[in-house]
């Protein structure tokens, strides 16, 4: 009995949804004209009839006695297929970042403000990117980046304020604002490859991936179907999956909007780190930011596993902030938006060396940065990671500077902020980690060994580098060591080899480091080794001689 009731009560949900749709079915016949002070039946077919209906048959379809009189505040009944149907088009109201748009006619155009986009035209965004559109009845949609919108139908009818708006989402994620539609003939459906999304005006998200799709609803209702799988209708405050093999559409509860309320309004420097408690049951967050209150282009949409974010480095000015959770689900939550200001302070530059997490293989530093606009002079601090601030300097006009003291090896980062005409110095720009790893260039061997001939083995030894650096070391009977005799990579200073042949020798080494970055090789030294044999027959030779004597 209780399985039997649950799924009773099942059916009767999906039962409403067909009674919503065949009461559209039924209504969709007629549209409904109220009559206003001045209208005549000339008037009423001239602006919403098609121009092969004459004003006769609307006078004989409403009864109408005296078609020179029309009280105002009584209606007409207009069969929908009288109405003239007429090609809508989309406005771009709003865009950030690049977007291309593919005509019906197979021509690819870039998409700009204002640009008019008809039926059939394909729309992508580039993955920073977000635009908006406005269609003939006032909905808006918010395309995001990464997306790619096929407007399938835009269709207005005459002067009646109807529109069949027909989209299309193949990937990505929209946003939609749609006006509350009024007529039997208005629609505003977003279909994508697993599922259909038809209102009759509402606040509701769509996003579509290879093989599912999800909506969320904040506002009115939006019936979810799907070929193959039962569907319904999403109240606000609820949202549903779709996936190939499910048997049914079923309604989830969004998670709770963020609380933001301890983000401060005023932001002193130009990214500030936002921070909120954590929903409960959320797996990530998504931020954006907006420097328009309707959100109809994203200067930021990013998401978060953690209830905090850095935003990138912003203008000075005004902006929107609007943070929502993300379930496991991947269903996106209800929105929580403040209002944020950052102060007209001079923007910091972007650093250019030492780049982060670069090694600098000297002790004597040199810093770069990009002109940052209206910055007269720079402030920079240089910090050691285990022992604060070890250098800092305003430099004037200059986009360079080197450091006075050399740094010992060492972990360290640096920051840079601007400071205008007026002396105002602007918020620091982001820490940049380096290292200090000094490659030092072996300059000298000792080579001493090697000429003493007294030995088996011979060892030549340079002077130790960092911890944990190599050398490779090389001897050559020619100065272009074209063809060396020698060329091994050691762990440590110095090398032993057997005893060398006599005759010239040239030896170098170079410093290889920690990451395998091979240092250069200084200009060789060269070495004689005597003759042995040479010196054995010159001693015979003396002692003969002393013999004869």
């Amino acid at each position: 009995m209780q399985r039997r009731a649950i799924r009773g009560k099942g059916w009767l949900g999906w039962g409403l949804v067909l009674l919503l749709l065949a009461s559209w079915s039924a209504q969709a016949q007629e549209w409904v004209y109220r009559v206003r002070p001045g209208d005549t039946l000339w008037d009423v077919t001239g602006a919403y009839l098609k121009p092969s209906i004459p004003w006769q048959r609307l006078q004989e379809h409403n009864g109408i006695a005296n078609p020179y009189q029309l009280p105002p505040g009584s209606t007409l009944r207009i069969p929908l297929q009288w109405l003239d149907r007429q090609p809508a088009n989309a406005k771009v109201v709003a865009l950030q970042g690049d977007a291309t748009a593919r005509m019906a006619s197979g021509r690819d155009a870039p998409v700009t403000p204002g640009m008019s986009l008809a039926s059939g035209a394909r729309l992508k965004t580039s993955p920073e990117a977000s635009l908006s559109l406005q269609f003939a009845d006032g909905s808006r949609l918010l395309l995001l980046g990464d997306s790619e919108l096929l407007l399938d139908r835009l269709t207005r009818f005459g002067r009646s304020g109807m529109a069949d708006t027909r989209l299309r989402l193949q990937r990505g994620r929209i946003g939609n604002d749609v006006r509350r539609l009024n007529g039997p003939a208005a629609n505003f459906i977003v279909d994508t490859p697993t599922a259909s999304s038809a209102v009759r005006g509402t606040k509701f998200r769509v996003e579509a991936g290879d093989a599912r799709s999800q909506t969320e609803v904040l506002e009115g209702r939006v019936a979810v179907n799907a070929p193959r799988q039962r569907g319904a209708v999403l109240r606000p405050g609820f949202g549903a999956v779709v996936a190939a093999g499910q048997s049914t559409v079923s309604p989830v509860r969004l998670l709770l909007a963020p609380d933001l309320s301890r983000i401060a309004a005023l932001s002193q420097t130009a990214n500030p780190e936002l921070a909120w408690p954590a929903v409960e049951g959320a797996h990530q967050y998504r931020i954006q930011v907006s420097a328009r209150r309707a959100f109809d282009s994203l200067r930021v949409d990013a998401e978060s596993d953690a209830p905090r974010y850095a935003l990138p480095a912003l203008e000075a000015g005004h902006y929107f902030v609007r943070v929502r959770a993300i379930a496991a689900s991947g269903l996106e939550g209800r929105d929580a938006v403040i209002e944020l200001r950052i102060d007209d302070q001079p923007a910091p530059p972007y650093s250019i060396a030492p780049a982060a997490a670069s090694v600098v293989r000297t002790p004597e530093v040199a810093l770069s940065w990009t002109q940052a606009p209206g910055a007269t002079a720079y402030e920079y601090e240089v910090a050691a990671d285990a022992a604060g601030t070890v250098a800092e300097a305003r430099v004037d006009g200059a986009t360079n500077a080197r450091l006075r003291e050399p740094l010992p090896p060492g972990d360290y980062h640096w920051r840079i902020r601007s400071v205008d005409g007026a002396g105002k110095a602007g918020p620091f720009g982001d820490r940049v980690a380096f290292t200090v790893r000094p490659l030092a260039e072996v300059t000298e061997i000792d080579g001493s060994a090697a000429t003493s001939g007294n030995t088996r083995e011979v060892t030549f030894r340079w002077p130790t580098g960092q911890p944990g650096q190599r050398y490779r070391f090389q001897m050559s009977r020619t100065p272009d060591f074209s063809a060396p005799q020698v060329d091994q990579v050691v762990g440590v200073a110095q090398i032993t080899l057997p005893r060398l042949r006599s005759g010239t020798w040239y030896l170098r080494a170079q410093t290889i480091d920690l990451d395998g970055f091979e240092g250069p090789f200084p200009a060789p030294q060269v070495i004689e080794v005597p003759c042995r044999w040479c010196r054995i027959g010159a001693g015979a030779g003396a002692l003969l001689i002393l013999l004869a004597l």
